[in-house]
């Protein structure tokens, strides 16, 4: 029982996804957390 939860929801989150869609395309990179607070952490 608890697999065929686990596969229910899983399906489920599938096609949420599709239903989503694609992200919007951009011509450049852009990062999406800064790396200079993670760069000088002691």
């Amino acid at each position: 029982a608890l697999l065929a939860k686990a596969f229910r929801q899983a399906v489920e989150a599938g096609r949420l996804g599709y239903l989503s869609g694609l992200p919007s395309q951009k011509s450049d990179a852009h990062a999406s957390s800064p790396l200079t607070g993670f760069l000088y952490e002691k």
